[in-house]
């Protein structure tokens, strides 16, 4: 017996499939645009945040943000693109860039849910904003600010704290564990910095003192 078989079906269906695919591409591809663009503005808002450009660092993270948004609508309607590594990298440095200008700039510390971004990118954003700190921190001290940069030191501290009480994350979020180790190296160098500069300072006080004794 003979089956017959009527192919335009299966004609039907592979050129629905291949339109998806194609779409999937095409999204795919400006994901990968949106992100590379998002990597790039948080940095040059990180730098200009650090050369105290204050309104460019700004005007950087808003671009980052913009993006963010478009990223965001395009992965309603694919949700498999989350796989893609360097979105999550995107979201990461997002994530450390404004978190930074918030918390110096802004006085306060956005959520998961404000920054819009995933779980698992928050946190290493704060591992890397750990980073960051340290590097504001010298810069504190190199201006003679001590005060300011023991306070921040503070902050550095007990961001390192709440990552000891995460006890999944290390076989959950991708790079945990290594960035954990690096932000305990961290803040225990800034600590040594610290305490330099303060041991300098009282010195520098002893000797004005005596100076002015004289």
């Amino acid at each position: 017996m003979i089956i017959m078989v009527n192919s335009a079906n299966f004609r039907i269906i592979a050129n629905q499939i291949e339109k998806r695919l194609v779409e999937m591409d095409k999204s795919r591809d400006e994901l990968l645009k949106l992100s590379r663009a998002i990597i790039k503005y948080s940095g040059q808002s990180i730098e200009s945040f650090h050369n105290n450009q204050i309104k460019q660092a700004e005007e950087r993270l808003e671009k980052a943000e913009q993006h963010l948004k478009e990223i965001n609508t395009l992965l309603k309607d694919e949700k498999t693109h989350y796989q893609i590594g360097i979105i999550n990298v995107a979201f990461q440095e997002y994530a450390e860039a404004k978190l930074l200008y918030n918390l110096v700039i802004e006085k306060n510390f956005p959520t998961v849910k404000e920054l819009n971004i995933t779980e698992q990118a928050y946190l290493l954003g704060i591992a890397d904003l750990i980073g960051e700190l340290r590097r504001f921190i010298l810069e504190k001290l190199v201006e003679g600010k001590i005060i300011e940069a023991k306070q921040y030191y503070e902050v550095m501290k007990e961001l390192y704290g709440s990552f000891l009480q995460i006890e999944y994350g290390k076989n959950l979020v991708q790079d945990f564990r290594r960035k954990k180790d690096t932000a305990r190296v961290l803040l225990e160098r800034t600590l040594s910095d610290l305490f330099v500069a303060l041991q300098s300072k009282n010195i520098e006080e002893k000797i004005q003192d005596m100076s002015s004794r004289n």
